[in-house]
């Protein structure tokens, strides 16, 4: 691969190896992968509580202006 890395100047600059290895980094993404997961699974659940309750709260609101509150 070319080094296409320049510095303000225009002069080519070094490569240097990461702090740390490219494992470490593959570690910290699946688990990043993973709280994701769940968090957009939690959401998801929520929104089906939330629609849920919306719904009864129309039916019990139709029920009552329909004089059916007996």
């Amino acid at each position: 691969m070319d080094n296409k890395i320049v510095d303000m100047h225009g002069n080519p600059r070094q490569q240097t190896q990461p702090p740390v290895s490219d494992f470490w980094f593959a570690q910290v993404d699946v688990r990043l992968g993973r709280i994701e997961f769940m968090v957009s699974r939690l959401e998801r659940q929520i929104w089906l509580i939330v629609c849920g309750c919306a719904g009864l709260l129309i039916f019990e609101i139709v029920k009552a202006l329909s004089g059916g509150a007996s």
